[in-house]
């Protein structure tokens, strides 16, 4: 057989082709389908799980059948009758599918519950309004996002309990532990009609509450029967529970989602703290989901409390204990709605919590009531969910003052150098520093005005650059370095660069502490100053570099904009969490050279004025949308890396 003869140019384009299948066929071996926020998760719809504890949440199938009994259904039958009429007055009856049971227990007893036949081959709920779309909160518990495929024979059922009230601590000290939890049993066998503690453990299941939580997921064909136990109260604490159970042929009744907080720290100053949800959706702004959630007042709420207030320790994953305990989450002192800001520039909601005490530790729980429209009996998910608490500390010094929301820096979202004598409110601080910012960068519009921007390819100052992307560059930059990010003078953090340490503390005299914590900061700061300082430590050895002190260097007896912070604000003595050097890099590379930009040389100042990126989750340097413990930016996943770096050798083999 006669192949017939190629071309030289035919032969390089079959032997491109071939390499080209090799490239897609070893792609799509390795590729990992989970890239950072590719796809968002359907809704869930009424036969759909939520996405519940991890440890707690058993997704067992066990039917309601007892192998004993399978010969015998008309004895089973005739006790099922006969156990109706002795249990009265012993077991209580849920109202249905959705409909909560609320009781008191006292310690020891056990409360036989009954979801009835009848319930049980209900017709499903109707769809209510909630959420515009599901969100992905990292949490994968037992229900996961893919389920078993129902038997018309059997109805799966989600059973959940949740403890409002617990017994309260009345030692004579401080409390050192928390009281016991109550345990749920539900019943595997038609025989076992009084689930407990004294039932045989092989017909029934038996799941301890983990922080007032627990739920319970198994396939029925008739009467569900369950229990709550409480345990002997130990020493030193006094009271009962009270708790909330249910059963649902729709979904969970309530949630908790304890491996993922779903809520992250923006910034705080002594009296609030700045707070965010991740993205709620990626859907696109021209998208109509995107909108919806936009659209929303306030779809989650906050519950915040002292670190030291051991009151709801035992009660963290209940929606129902974080009402009842006297916890903050007035409206007064908490102000919230949708923004854009930050990762992805996706819908998100923020949380402003001011009233707070300085230099204090607190924790947030970001809490849902009920599906976010509708709450209580007879609503899918009306009991209500609760996310992993955040742990955060107020700022002590009282001159660093957050500010968010601004007119042209807009993503800017965190505490900056202040003084509440001359700018009492967060609008009229903003509003020095954002009509700052704005007349700058008009006259940066001027200059670039002049750059050929709308021409040819081949005339513009770059090919990868062009004049938007140096515009953007540039307000990232300014607004990052025009606005420093502020952190108490005492913090001990070494990515700190002191500022100010000239100018005396607010309301200060040489007697006086003003802002300061301490009646001995005053004195540390001053005697400081006369301390050596080596900023740069390249120059040369014979230089005034080595010779300077932090009194006598701008850097640290100074600040960034004098004009503004030092003579305009006065807030005394600060740190600073320094720009992150990226953005003078990314302004370098994005602007015409005839601009002038230049960046300090490693070693010859780069370090003073700049910071470096953490990837631990520290805010380690100053970038607009930052936030502590939240990703900058999606990443392609590792396996997905390592498939073009494969690919592209073999093309390059291939092709060579």
């Amino acid at each position: 057989m006669h192949f017939p003869k190629l071309s030289p140019l035919q032969c390089r384009f079959i032997v491109s082709l071939a390499a080209s299948l090799i490239v897609l066929s070893i792609y799509l071996f390795l590729w990992n389908p989970h890239f950072a926020y590719a796809a968002e998760i359907e809704t869930l719809s009424p036969a759909s799980p939520l996405i519940t504890l991890n440890d707690y949440a058993l997704d067992l199938t066990d039917d309601l059948e007892d192998p004993q009994d399978a010969d015998g259904d008309s004895v089973a039958d005739n006790q099922d009758v006969h156990h109706t009429k002795r249990a009265v007055g012993d077991v209580v009856t849920l109202g249905g599918s959705n409909v909560p049971g609320l009781l008191n227990i006292e310690a020891g007893n056990t409360t036989i519950w009954h979801f009835s036949n009848a319930s049980l081959w209900a017709p499903y709920a109707n769809l209510t309004d909630g959420l515009p779309s599901s969100i992905d909160d990292g949490d994968t518990g037992d229900s996961g996002t893919i389920y078993k495929r129902q038997n018309p024979s059997t109805r799966l059922v989600y059973i959940s309990v949740t403890t409002c009230l617990q017994p309260q601590w009345n030692g004579s000290t401080n409390q050192t532990t928390t009281p016991p939890q109550l345990t749920l049993y539900v019943s595997n066998a038609t025989s076992n009609k009084e689930p407990g503690p004294n039932a045989p453990a092989n017909r029934q299941v038996a799941i301890t509450l983990n922080e007032g939580f627990a739920n319970y997921s198994m396939n029925a064909t008739t009467d569900i029967y369950m229990s709550v136990h409480a345990p002997q109260v130990p020493a030193n604490f006094s009271g009962i529970w009270n708790y909330e159970i249910a059963a649902s042929i729709d979904n969970y009744y309530h949630g908790a989602h304890p491996d993922s907080p779903f809520l992250y720290l923006v910034d705080t100053d002594t009296h609030a703290a700045l707070l965010v949800t991740n993205n709620l959706t990626q859907a696109n702004p021209n998208e109509t989901t995107y909108q919806q959630w936009m659209n929303l007042t306030s779809p989650f709420t906050v519950f915040v409390q002292p670190t030291l207030d051991r009151s709801l320790d035992g009660m963290r994953n209940s929606y129902c204990g974080m009402t009842h305990a006297r916890i903050n989450n007035a409206s007064s002192s908490v102000q919230s709605g949708m923004i854009t800001r930050g990762l992805g520039h996706k819908p998100k909601e923020q949380f402003y919590i001011q009233e707070l005490n300085g230099s204090t530790s607190y924790f947030s729980v970001l809490a849902m009531e009920g599906n976010s429209t509708k709450t209580g009996s007879g609503v899918v998910g009306g009991g209500g969910q609760v996310w992993q608490p955040v742990s955060f500390k107020t700022k002590s010094d009282n001159n660093c003052a957050l500010v968010f929301n601004l007119t042209f820096c807009h993503d800017v979202a965190y505490a900056v150098p202040s003084n509440q004598d001359r700018y009492p409110d967060q609008p009229s601080l903003s509003a020095v520093y954002d009509s700052y910012a704005a007349g700058l960068y008009e006259n940066f519009a001027k200059s670039l005005d002049q750059i050929p921007c709308n021409t040819t390819l081949s005339a513009q100052y770059s090919p990868a650059k062009n004049c938007d992307d140096c515009a953007d560059a540039y307000k990232q930059w300014l607004c990052a370095v025009t606005m420093p990010r502020c952190e108490d003078f005492s913090s001990p953090l070494p990515w700190l660069q002191p500022r100010n340490m000239g100018q005396k503390p607010i309301n200060s005299s040489s007697s006086s502490i003003g802002s300061m914590p301490n009646p001995d900061m005053f004195q540390q700061v001053q005697g400081q100053l006369d301390q050596q300082y080596i900023p740069m430590t390249s120059a040369p050895s014979d230089s005034d570099a080595f010779r300077q002190t932090y009194g006598s260097v701008s850097a640290t007896n100074s600040s960034r904009n004098p004009s503004i912070i030092v003579d305009q604000i006065a807030p005394g003595p600060y740190k600073e969490v320094k720009p992150c050097e990226d953005l003078c890099f990314s302004l370098v590379r994005s602007c015409p050279a005839a601009l002038g930009f230049g960046c300090p040389d490693p070693g010859r100042g780069l370090e003073v004025d700049y910071g470096q990126r953490s990837d631990d989750g520290q805010v380690t340097c100053s970038y607009l949308g930052a936030v502590y413990y939240l990703n900058a930016a999606p990443t392609v996943s590792g396996t997905s890396s390592l498939a073009f770096a494969v690919a592209a050798v073999l093309s390059l083999w291939l092709l060579g």
